[in-house]
């Protein structure tokens, strides 16, 4: 996937909260298929890998996330990497309401 294509996917907004790697805690601002941007004032490179976790319509979800791009004290773009076809049917169901 390229950053473009990842831009025009159909995005929701969301006001989530998201842990990472069971310690971080953030905030998810809004969410696609293909990934998420959340909000964290700690600091990734981009590049990193890591698991992710948070509910859509109560049902927990996980996934692995690359961060594809980082805002220090702001926040990081991350794409789903590895996600079970399971998760990825509540996003979609979530997004497309």
């Amino acid at each position: 996937m390229n950053g473009e294509k990842d831009r025009r996917a159909k995005r929701s907004l969301v006001q989530k909260d998201v842990v990472i790697n069971g310690i971080i805690k953030a905030e998810a601002l809004d969410i696609s298929m293909e990934g998420m941007y959340i909000y964290t004032q700690a600091n990734f490179i981009t590049g990193a890998i890591f698991e992710i976790s948070f509910k859509v319509n109560n049902m927990p979800v996980k996934a692995m996330a690359r961060v594809q791009h980082a805002q220090p004290n702001v926040g990081i773009g991350v794409q789903f990497v590895d996600m079970s076809e399971e998760d990825a049917a509540k996003i979609k169901q979530y997004i497309e309401g």
